[in-house]
């Protein structure tokens, strides 16, 4: 796992200036008219684009980061990922009932509160736990849902399971690292926007979020090439254990000793 090859990966690009340009201007413009909605489509671009370049870097295609001339398939790629993450993330907001619950019914008295309060905490365990779920399988589901770009196969929850638990470790550090990038990565993008007068953060924030889309989506990639890299292997395996035994001789050299 290449930590900081997921980080400066763009660079390489001779037109990367011009590639996250482009794309801090979709996330400015997503953001500005997110308030009548229309905005979301700029995000499922995004979402789209980045599973170009997850597959890119699984393929190992040069350059890793792709051009941005896929408008309508990126919007179609983002809007069916979109679809597998909220299925996945829907029972978290199922989970939310029983808090929601507890809060009304700690204003109805003090049985009400007791019992309001166990539905709280109750609540909250079981939506840190598959918090920590969701974040766990989000790679998984999305590199399933990546090789054929079909719904169904970002849901298949056996498939999407069995590929996390195998690679578990690998899973979790790169779920840590992305939390703690992102953390520092937003960070910087404020600071740096305030350091240029507040007018800066039009600029700096996008750009931050879309460096964040990247570094995930990259490692995500690594992922997926190392998890694909493990086949051939194992099929020259069974092809060399797969030859006849009876019709092997020893070579003449070891029967003339």
């Amino acid at each position: 796992m290449d930590i900081g090859k997921a980080l400066t990966f763009y660079t390489e690009d001779e037109r990367w200036v011009e590639k996250l340009a482009i794309g801090t201007g979709v996330l400015l413009i997503s953001t500005i008219l997110s308030v009548i909605l229309v905005g979301v489509l700029g995000y499922f671009i995004v979402l789209g684009y980045c599973i170009r370049l997850m597959n890119n870097v699984k393929n190992d295609v040069t350059p890793v980061l792709p051009e941005w001339d896929q408008w309508g398939d990126d919007l179609v790629r983002g809007v069916k990922l979109f679809m597998v993450k909220f299925v996945w993330f829907l029972p978290l907001v199922l989970v939310m009932a029983p808090i929601i619950i507890g809060w009304a019914m700690a204003d109805s008295g003090q049985s009400g509160k007791f019992i309001g309060t166990v539905l709280v905490l109750c609540g909250s365990c079981l939506a840190f736990l598959y918090g920590i779920f969701f974040s766990l399988v989000q790679p998984g589901f999305t590199v399933a849902f990546a090789e054929r770009e079909e719904i169904s196969d970002g849901l298949q929850f056996t498939k999407v399971w069995s590929w996390t638990m195998e690679r578990l470790g690998q899973v979790a550090l790169v779920m840590i690292v992305i939390l703690v990038a992102s953390f520092i990565v937003q960070t910087v993008a404020l600071i740096a926007g305030v350091i240029l007068c507040l007018v800066g953060l039009v600029v700096t924030l996008p750009l931050g979020q879309l460096i964040i889309y990247l570094f995930t989506y990259h490692l995500y990639g690594q992922l997926a090439r190392e998890g694909d890299s493990s086949a051939p292997a194992i099929a020259d395996v069974e092809l060399v254990s797969g030859s006849d035994d009876d019709d092997w001789e020893p070579p003449a050299s070891i029967i003339e000793e």
